[in-house]
């Protein structure tokens, strides 16, 4: 059975790479033979392009009932985020941004409420007027609480499916209300702003991820900023769980200036039946010709940010000043290939490399450090100066140090992020 690169950057995936698996395709005749013949084949991949192929343990393939069964049992101790994803849903997220939900975020608060993160420009939500820092106090009738399932709640991911809530707004407006699920596209760019401090511009934009649609978003805002000539930037990517090492670039190229150009930014390693595929990525001179002369940038980060977010940071490092606000970092210093099966009924993503910085940073896999701990105030709007995070970064702008008065992340319900599937990627209802 045959496998083959998926024609679009994902996962630090580089743009228009091709290649395979090249067994003889077998068409199954039947349902156990199907699974079986993919369970062969996902095992063979996993033997060739396999970070730790040399940890696998040797196993018949054709004994596990699918390919997810056989992937949790063989899968690396290290390894948090190989897997197994429907080839369509797959696909229409990573090129168009596009999924089914209701169009939203959500987490939990230091006082156990649940509170809404970000809203999509395309969900219904927006329309009712639900914000950031507004609560979903129940679901279905039920009150939500830490020890509840609320993906379940919300209920299977198709279109027409609904639920009833009820939201109330940090002043205290509440909205009893029933919002059906649909396929919507995501904007990757959260918010975007200008904000004037301490006789300087700042500007400021939260980003959920890097797909495909991602340069377009990045393009307008960086066009903005060259425009109102701002002289320092945030970075918010505290709810970003990764993506393409292509739109990490993109922004990196934004950042960094015209002199570093051709300059190394992240390396890619591969296992060593493969280390003909490493490769470094080089900053590239950016699309719209952007000098906005930064010496520094900060970055606004959680316990969710991961993956090609880590890359962007840990590559920008040893270019200029980088200041990390908020909570360390997810530690996801690996990336992944996609491959989908002849028939494109799956995805496979399995591990397949490890990354590092100009100066050899690597093996981040507890987070990338901050620099002050301030908690994720899901209160206040982004790019607010009561937000504490968002605080911090103004408050060093003004004085060159951290508010120490004011820092510290409270211990909040136990809601780690985890990315082990694509509804973990896209991070959202």
């Amino acid at each position: 059975m045959k496998y083959r690169w998926i024609l679009f950057s994902v996962l630090f995936l580089a743009v228009g790479m091709i290649s395979s698996c090249d067994e003889e395709k077998v068409e199954p005749d039947d349902n156990n033979n199907t699974n079986k013949q993919l369970n062969e084949s996902f095992y063979n991949l996993m033997t060739d392009m396999y970070l730790w192929y040399d940890q696998l343990p040797d196993v018949n393939p054709g004994d596990y009932q699918d390919v997810f069964a056989l992937l949790d049992d063989i899968r690396y101790e290290e390894d948090r985020w190989s897997y197994v994803a429907d080839y369509q849903s797959f696909v229409q997220y990573y090129q168009e941004g596009a999924y089914v939900g209701y169009g939203f975020g959500h987490g939990w608060d230091a006082n156990d409420n649940l509170r809404i993160t970000f809203v999509f420009d395309e969900s219904p939500l927006k329309g009712a007027g639900i914000r950031r820092g507004w609560m979903i106090n129940r679901v279905n009738g039920s009150s939500v609480s830490p020890d509840q399932n609320i993906n379940e709640l919300l209920g299977r991911d198709e279109p027409g499916v609904e639920a009833s809530f009820v939201f109330e707004s940090p002043d205290g407006e509440v909205i009893d209300t029933t919002f059906a699920k649909k396929e919507l596209t995501m904007n990757t760019v959260l918010a975007d702003t200008v904000v004037n401090h301490a006789q300087k511009k700042v500007g400021y934009f939260a980003l959920k991820s890097f797909i495909d649609k991602t340069p377009q978003e990045l393009t307008s805002v960086f066009r903005k900023f060259s425009g109102d000539n701002i002289n320092e930037l945030v970075v918010d990517l505290r709810y970003n769980g990764g993506g393409t090492l292509e739109g990490s670039r993109f922004l990196a190229d934004f950042i960094i200036s015209n002199s570093q150009v051709g300059q190394p930014f992240v390396k890619m390693s591969h296992n060593d039946k493969n280390t003909p595929m490493d490769t470094t990525h080089v900053f590239q001179e950016d699309t719209v010709g952007v000098e906005l002369g930064l010496d520094r940038v900060y970055f606004i980060t959680t316990d969710a940010t991961a993956s090609s977010s880590e890359a962007l940071i840990n590559g920008l490092e040893p270019y200029l000043d980088v200041y990390l606000v908020g909570r360390d970092t997810y530690g996801k210093p690996v990336g992944m290939y996609a491959y989908s099966d002849d028939r494109q009924r799956y995805v496979f993503v399995p591990v397949c490399f490890s990354l590092e910085n100009a100066e050899g940073v690597a093996d981040y896999y507890d987070g990338l450090p901050v620099d002050v701990e301030a908690r994720d105030d899901k209160t206040e709007p982004f790019a607010s100066a009561g937000e504490a995070s968002f605080h911090q970064v103004l408050y060093h702008i003004e004085n060159g140090s951290f508010d120490m008065t004011k820092a510290g992340y409270p211990e909040i319900p136990a809601n780690r992020a985890e990315y082990r599937s694509l509804d973990d990627e896209i991070g959202a209802q």
